[in-house]
């Protein structure tokens, strides 16, 4: 039973240092032999679907998808132990709908060859088939638990039952599901979107994970108006985890992991402390700059929080440094990861919006470096009115020790950038290059990566692209939704009845995203709402490399904002300080992200100027 509950970390982890190998191998014979190796994408990208469903399996036996429990942490313990209950059977439901879904795929997709590797598609859909079996023991698992701490009211065996029933139902007589035809007894003509995306809010707002939540009521859509679209719509399940570009993901948040457990982390706060620790606030700043050294590593502003908040706060504390303003500089800082490369954010905006990842990265730079000035601005004027001491001024010598002993940890940054813009390698390759490099630092330079925790990397790496996956696949799906109630269409109807220029619709925008960041997560955000952002935006005009980025950074604010600030949680466990001290803290850092935020809206050029200078038009 053991090895069974470890299956998906073994298989996982095992296929992606698979992965891993083939992209170097591909790199190898392309960039030294000059001979590319034809089968290599189809192979990764084939492999990453598994990987990525396997991550998601995780995800759900350690309950760790993204869910907005604001409003559900408010009820009383009655009906929170009910509205549980509820969630816990649309979880079960919807991977029911993965298991029937992928076994119609795994039929329709037999006659379709993947070209480059001579096999079946039906191969790789059979992943959300079989992996949904595993999916639904994982789910039992954690229901178990869950009702072991008196967090359900339904007893386990009832569950087991139930879903044994549907699985028996779904492999067996799949026609009995006609009963979902609820447009037999129900028309509601064109308003039918309405009422999914009412659906769609109250499941999201009363703690429904959002991936299962988008999964969910997009069934209900296809129920209420055309149950046989289902089926073509399906496809995106797995269609849009076979994406290149996708690929790098997952590597960059190994290498961000890589680069904390390999001490990489503590050698480039000791280089940035060396150099800026005996300015006014001097210790603000070596948080502030680690965390823009550290952001062209992992691209992931939670990595940062996570990886050198501790690190941070425990030094700024040292030097005799507030609680709040040790949290509420590491939580400020973080949000600079996702706006220089590589940037996870923008990569996955790249991939939603159909645009260039070069263009999007090389425009995230003079943003992220206006950001940098702000908040060492900003902290400079805290730490002057509240009279900390200046750090004793680094020597000569010290100086050259923390640069040497960080040499190879600052060279990352410039082998992903430079190896990206001189057309070298793709953002994926550079990802993998990334990790490479992670691991021959830990294992040959700094000699602290063993074999057996690089697997154990691997594996918390795939823990952490299920969540990515999930939502990716519930999205795309129910994209299909808002692509055939052409919702975008009627969101820029709306806005261009008030607003009457592209800056009076990017305002409108911003203030959209802002509000809706202090609910929903910084990625959730991305999901949801920037698909149907996206069209209004391409009607009136707007550059989208643009309108990447600003959306970026408008979405960062929201991780810095209660109740749903996600920076506000990691901070504070990391740096073991309540959220409320974290929240105090991070209030005076606000207003130069905003003005940032006003600055690059008001003139687009500071963004573009940069990639349209390099890459062109």
């Amino acid at each position: 039973m053991k090895a069974f509950n470890k299956i998906e970390e073994w298989i996982g982890g095992s296929l992606f240092i698979s992965m891993f190998i083939i992209l170097i191998m591909q790199i190898f014979s392309r960039q030294i032999l000059d001979r590319p190796l034809m089968w290599s994408e189809e192979l990764a990208r084939f492999i990453f679907i598994y990987v990525g469903m396997l991550g998601v399996s995780i995800g759900i036996r350690n309950q760790q998808h993204i869910f907005i429990d604001f409003l559900y942490n408010k009820f009383p313990k009655n009906m929170q132990k009910s509205v549980f209950t509820i969630i816990q059977f649309i979880i079960m439901s919807s991977i029911i709908f993965f298991l029937y879904f992928g076994i119609f795929l795994f039929k329709k997709k037999a006659e379709i060859e993947i070209v480059a590797l001579g096999i079946s598609m039906k191969w790789m859909y059979l992943a959300l088939p079989l992996i949904s079996l595993l999916m639904l023991v994982r789910f039992y698992q954690a229901y178990v638990e869950n009702y072991n701490e008196n967090r359900v009211c339904i007893k386990p065996v009832i569950i087991l039952a139930i879903t044994i029933i549907l699985v028996v139902i779904v492999l067996l007589k799949p026609e009995l599901l006609k009963i979902l035809k609820l447009s037999e007894y129900f028309d509601l003509g064109e308003t039918v979107v309405y009422y999914v995306l009412i659906i769609w809010l109250v499941l999201i707002f009363f703690g429904v994970p959002v991936g299962w939540s988008l999964l969910a009521a997009s069934i209900v859509y296809f129920a209420l108006t055309r149950w046989r679209v289902v089926y073509s719509a399906s496809d995106k399940l797995v269609y849009s985890l076979d994406s290149f570009s996708l690929l790098s993901v997952p590597f960059f948040i190994l290498t961000g992991i890589l680069m904390n457990g390999a001490g990489i982390t503590e050698r480039i706060f000791n280089f940035a402390k060396a150099m800026l620790g005996h300015y006014t606030g001097g210790m603000g700043h070596v948080n502030v700059a680690a965390s823009l050294i550290f952001s062209g590593m992992s691209g992931s502003a939670i990595a940062d929080a996570g990886g050198l908040g501790q690190l941070e706060i425990k030094a700024m504390r040292d030097e005799g440094y507030d609680d709040d303003i040790c949290g509420g500089i590491t939580a400020a800082s973080c949000i600079i990861g996702p706006l220089v490369p590589p940037s996870i954010s923008m990569i996955i905006y790249g991939v939603i919006a159909n645009q260039s990842i070069a263009k999007l990265f090389l425009a995230g730079f003079i943003p992220g470096f206006l950001t940098t000035i702000a908040l060492m601005v900003m902290n400079y004027f805290v730490c002057k009115k509240r009279g900390y001491k200046k750090a004793a001024k680094a020597t000569a010598g010290e100086r050259w020790k923390a640069f040497k002993d960080s040499f190879w940890a600052l060279l990352t940054p410039f082998l992903i950038i430079g190896g990206i813009f001189s057309g070298m390698f793709t953002p994926t390759e550079a990802a993998v290059i990334a990790t490479l490099y992670s691991v021959f630092l830990g294992a040959v330079i700094y000699k602290e990566l063993t074999l057996k925790s690089f697997f154990k990397h691997a594996v918390e790496a795939v823990s952490i692209s299920g969540v990515t996956c999930l939502m990716i696949m519930t999205v795309t799906f129910f994209g299909d939704v808002i692509a055939r109630e052409q919702v975008a269409m009627r969101i820029a109807e709306t806005f261009m009845k008030y607003a009457h220029s592209p800056l009076m619709v990017l305002i409108m925008i911003n203030a959209l995203l802002l509000f809706l960041g202090m609910f929903i997560d910084a990625l959730a955000l991305q999901f949801l709402v920037l698909p149907m952002l996206i069209p209004v935006a391409e009607q009136v005009g707007i550059d989208m490399v643009f309108f990447g980025v600003m959306t970026t950074l408008n979405m960062m604010i929201g991780i810095l904002t209660p109740p749903m600030g996600m920076a506000l949680f990691v901070v504070a466990q990391v740096g073991k300080m309540s959220v409320s001290t974290v929240t105090k803290g991070v209030v005076p850092f606000l207003l130069p992200i905003f003005i940032t935020l006003v600055t690059i809206t008001a003139f687009p050029q500071i963004v573009i100027f940069l990639p349209n200078l390099i890459m062109g038009r």
